[in-house]
């Protein structure tokens, strides 16, 4: 199954809105995909969201991704966001969140937050 983590962060708070509206109806897509697994949200602030989904493969993410209200999510995405940060990889199970974000930290060379799993 391939899994994809993805992280934002909003410019600010005055996003927030923009962003739980966009949040809202791609979950709502989501939960309609064809191939998908598992998914889940998280935060580590109020401009700090972490996605987590397992897939059949990467053709019904890439099909979920590029359609649809997640398609016109990622369209807005950089009015409101300042960073964005994606991995993908192969598994025979699902992360824990945990083993999600160090993997997106480690491959932007960065240290995981001990407080923030």
């Amino acid at each position: 199954m391939l899994i994809s983590v993805t992280w934002v962060r909003l410019k600010g708070r005055w996003a927030l809105p923009f962003f739980i509206y966009h949040i809202v109806r791609s979950t709502k897509q989501l939960n309609g995909a064809a191939g998908l697994l598992h998914s889940d949200l998280t935060r580590d602030s109020w401009i700090i969201g972490w996605t987590l989904s397992a897939w059949e493969n990467k053709d019904r993410m890439l099909e979920y991704r590029n359609r649809g209200d997640h398609a016109k999510a990622m369209r807005i995405a950089r009015r409101i966001g300042d960073e964005f940060e994606a991995v993908h990889w192969e598994a025979d199970t699902i992360p824990s969140w945990t083993e999600a974000k160090t993997r997106l930290h480690q491959k932007y060379g960065r240290k995981p937050n001990p407080h923030k799993q």
